[in-house]
């Protein structure tokens, strides 16, 4: 019974999730199809970082107690290579161009939506293999981990689209997030109390950081003119202000 919960609660967060963004993007509808896309990308970057890490990547390197903490460290900056750069990269190159990625929520938008569909189905695999108490544990760890730190890679694509950003943020902010996940894989494989208590303080921040580069270019977006303000008052006197500034 607990089994099924964890695993329709992985779900429930994902639905919720992309409730969360489409409801707030006040800007031009996203096309249902490239939203589905999004996910699609998500699952396929998952199932082909499985093939991978098990051709590349010996099992026994991903515990620190059966290999030295350099290999260890060495095989989660491997994994977060690949993972992170499965997420990003084929849908960077299949969306940059599109007349419909064109606001700054939308490099927050899509790439979340392809880290969910990364992590969904991975939660619940891990779930299905070792259980309902293993489940819980990423559960309270893990359920957006992956569309925080696409997203925020994301975030710098759209900027050089919109903003005319040098491509060197992009680059700099996935390194940043492939050694940020290889931190808190490796934390967490330690199963040292105060390193695990670094990974969640990592899986936290990140999924925070998520919201608050969603609201932000919201923000954005609205003092730009791409979207209409939640409250136009308030809204036009923040955007003479911008203007000024600016």
């Amino acid at each position: 019974m607990y089994l099924y919960i964890v695993l329709f609660s992985f779900i429930a967060i994902g639905i919720l999730m992309v409730f969360f963004f489409l409801v707030n993007d006040k800007g031009e509808k996203e096309p249902s199809s490239a939203l589905t896309i999004a996910i699609l990308f998500g699952f396929i970057a998952f199932a082909l970082s499985g093939i991978i890490e098990t051709i590349l990547i010996p099992s026994s390197n991903l515990s620190p107690s059966q290999s030295s903490f350099g290999t260890a460290f060495y095989t989660f900056s491997l994994v977060g290579l690949i993972e992170e750069s499965l997420k990003f990269i084929p849908m960077a190159i299949f969306i940059y161009k599109q007349k419909f990625f064109n606001e700054h929520t939308d490099g927050i938008i899509y790439f979340a939506l392809v880290g969910l569909g990364f992590g969904i189905p991975e939660n619940i695999i891990y779930t299905l293999h070792y259980g309902a108490r293993a489940g819980i544990g990423r559960l309270m760890l893990t359920p957006i981990f992956h569309a925080a730190t696409v997203a925020i890679v994301g975030y710098y694509l759209i900027q050089v689209k919109l903003n005319k950003r040098s491509w060197w943020s992009v680059g700099v902010a996935l390194v940043s997030v492939i050694l940020l996940h290889a931190v808190y894989d490796f934390c967490l494989s330690t199963e040292n109390i105060y390193m695990v208590s670094a990974a969640v303080a990592i899986t936290m921040s990140a999924s925070t950081m998520l919201f608050i580069l969603f609201l932000s270019s919201k923000r954005v977006d609205q003092l730009e003119g791409l979207s209409p303000p939640d409250n136009k008052d308030v809204v036009e006197t923040t955007k003479l202000t911008y203007k000024n500034a600016s």
